[in-house]
């Protein structure tokens, strides 16, 4: 099937609304940025690049024509990855956290995506969590990281705005902050989302312990500590390779 045989609405500016081009603040300068809601990213006047965070893919998310109605879309990303971006920058403007904390959080991401290729699970499920985990947390004032019943400024109510600015499912919503709120409560799950979020998460604390610990008591943390199969190798291809 080629391009030029594809009518579909879904990708049709015929049938956009008013709302689908709207301005975004360059996280930068904070200049508004214009963006059409199928923009990857644009460039702002002071010379910052970056990418759209209320990106609408509509059906591209789950058709199986996608990749040969919107080649372009497809040049050099994935819609997992794309999702991952999205949220770090929507994150980054309504959180504001630390260069270092988003950093961090870029590092826990990334481990998790390598867990996720191997074992399944819910890419858009797994990203919010660990992303999201370590940014709202560490965007809590000292003592108030306690579990929440969704009000104010608690964590979930945090990860559900920045969720919901970039049209997560209520579903995978709901999930992300069960998820949080037992890391919270220190409680453990064993749905396979959790398990690599968890992963992800012990795995970029040993990698930062590192040079404090043996190799006996890695080995030991790992195998006590780490839960997912792919996890363990990833774990010690990082902290135990010679």
């Amino acid at each position: 099937m080629q391009k030029d045989d594809i009518s579909c609405p879904g990708q049709n500016t015929m049938f956009w609304k008013p709302d689908d081009i709207y301005d975004v603040r360059c996280p930068n300068c904070d200049r508004p940025v214009e963006f059409w809601k199928d923009d990857s990213k644009r460039t702002c006047k002071c010379g910052h690049r970056f990418l759209n965070p209320k990106r609408d893919l509509g059906c591209l998310e789950y058709c199986k024509y996608a990749e040969q109605c919107m080649p372009e879309m497809f040049e050099g990303e994935n819609l997992k990855a794309l999702y991952r971006d999205r949220l770090l920058v929507t994150a980054k403007i309504a959180l504001k956290p630390e260069d270092t904390s988003l950093e961090r959080s870029q590092k826990i991401a990334e481990l998790a995506e390598e867990i996720l290729d191997e074992e399944g699970g819910q890419p858009k499920v797994v990203f919010a969590a660990t992303i999201l985990g370590n940014l709202v947390l560490n965007s809590q004032p000292q003592g108030r990281q306690e579990a929440s019943s969704f009000q104010g400024d608690s964590p979930s109510a945090l990860t559900r705005k920045v969720l919901a600015d970039i049209g997560t499912e209520k579903e995978v919503t709901d999930q992300v902050c069960q998820i949080i709120e037992n890391r919270i409560n220190g409680t453990i799950s064993e749905d396979l989302d959790s398990k690599i979020v968890s992963d992800a998460l012990i795995l970029v604390d040993l990698l930062e312990k590192k040079a404090l610990l043996e190799e006996a008591a890695l080995e030991r943390l790992v195998d006590s500590k780490i839960q997912t199969q792919t996890g363990k190798r990833v774990a010690r291809e990082q902290l135990l390779a010679e």
